[in-house]
Order: structure tokens, then C-alpha cells, then sequence
């Protein structure tokens, strides 16, 4: 699938309570962490689409060129909200979706999710049992299905598996691209951030 028809979509609502400050303010290796999501995997995609809390102020910097912000719809109903936010705003086909707090994501490895798109609706990591919905392809298509669940109350991406045709992305894959694991690696605590630092200072450096 052409990058032409594909949005980055940031999920950078968190409110990092347990961090002291809003996650996508949060400092690492001389960027933001939504600075950091952005420069990343900007590259891959044809339009970048941050998700925010009403209100929310985001970094200056950020507010620029091709960067798309949008409100969350519906305040404080979790993250599947925040999809749904985004996708509506995509120009394309759909979109690649990451938390801003996964400092590790793996541009080659978001690359080959995308690349897997054709045909279904969410492309998804797999490890044994562990889904990793916030490191996922949505299809415009999930819109209304979405829609339609939070209407309902239901409000969790897993139940949103049940109803879309997915493609899942398994160990042997993972680990052909993340060998460390490192790609959902997300930032919750100044412990978890001490930990990001160390992981940072070990791994090579992608570009």
C-alpha cells in the first residue's frame, strides 16, 4: 500500500500522573516524546494526525507542516476512543496508531505492518497471548463499527477484533524487527523513564 493513503496516527492524551508532567511533554534524548513519535515514523506516512485531550496544549514545535490535531470525541472512555478520533480526520485509507510514550517504535517494523494492510481492516501485534492494540493498522473502515461500540459502551480495542477482519502479526515477525522487544516499551513512571534511558543508551540507533 502506497504511504500516500496511510496517516500516523498519536495517541498523546495521557495524562501521566504518575510521571508528574503530560506524556507528550516528557523529555527523552533531547526531544518530547511526541517530538520523538513524530520524527520517527513521520517519514512513512503521508499525514501525521495527533490525538489530543480537549484543551490539551502539545509542544510548539510540533504544530507544524503536515501535523493534523483533533480532540478526543469523548473524553475519558480509553484509548479505542482516541482510534476513533483519529481515523475520522484520516485522509487516506487509514492509519498506523502508537501511544506517544513508546519511545522504541521501529520505523522498518511499522513499515512492514502497513505494508501488510491490503485486505484487512486492523493489522495487529501478536506475542502469545499479548495483543498490542496501541502499536496497530486501522482501516477507515472500522469507523463505523467503532462508532457503533461506543455508542454501546463498549470501549475496549480488543472487543473491536471480534468484528473486523484482522491480520495478526506473530512472534517470528516481531522478532525478526525487534529482537529486544523493545518497540512496546511505554513510558508510565520516572522508573519506567530511568529504564528507557538505559535501554536507549544500548540499542543502535535508527534512523
Amino acid at each position: 500500500m502506497s504511504n500516500d493513503n496511510i496517516s500516523l496516527i498519536i495517541l498523546a492524551g495521557g495524562k501521566g500522573k504518575r510521571l508528574g508532567q503530560e506524556k507528550a511533554w516528557v523529555e527523552f534524548e533531547g526531544q518530547t516524546l511526541l517530538e520523538r513519535s513524530i520524527s520517527r515514523l513521520g517519514s512513512l506516512v503521508s499525514q501525521v494526525i495527533v490525538v489530543r485531550a480537549p484543551g490539551q496544549k502539545l509542544p510548539v514545535d510540533c504544530i507544524s507542516g503536515r501535523l493534523t490535531v483533533v480532540d478526543d470525541l469523548y473524553l475519558g472512555k480509553g484509548p479505542l476512543v482516541g482510534i476513533y478520533s483519529g481515523l475520522r480526520v484520516c485522509a487516506g485509507e487509514g492509519g498506523f496508531v502508537v501511544a506517544c510514550d513508546m519511545p522504541f517504535v521501529n520505523p522498518g517494523f511499522v513499515r512492514y505492518i502497513i505494508d501488510l494492510s491490503p485486505g484487512f481492516d486492523v493489522v495487529i501485534p501478536r506475542f502469545g497471548e499479548l495483543l498490542e492494540p496501541l502499536h496497530a493498522f486501522y482501516s477507515v473502515r472500522c469507523i463505523e463499527t467503532i462508532g457503533e461500540m461506543i455508542e454501546s459502551g463498549r470501549t475496549k480495542a480488543r472487543d473491536l477484533l471480534e468484528k473486523v477482519k484482522v491480520k495478526y502479526v506473530d512472534k517470528d515477525e516481531i522478532l525478526r524487527f525487534d529482537p529486544e522487544k523493545t518497540s512496546y516499551f511505554n513510558i508510565n513512571t520516572k522508573i519506567d523513564l530511568n529504564k528507557a534511558e538505559l535501554i536507549a543508551a544500548s540499542l543502535p540507533k535508527i534512523n
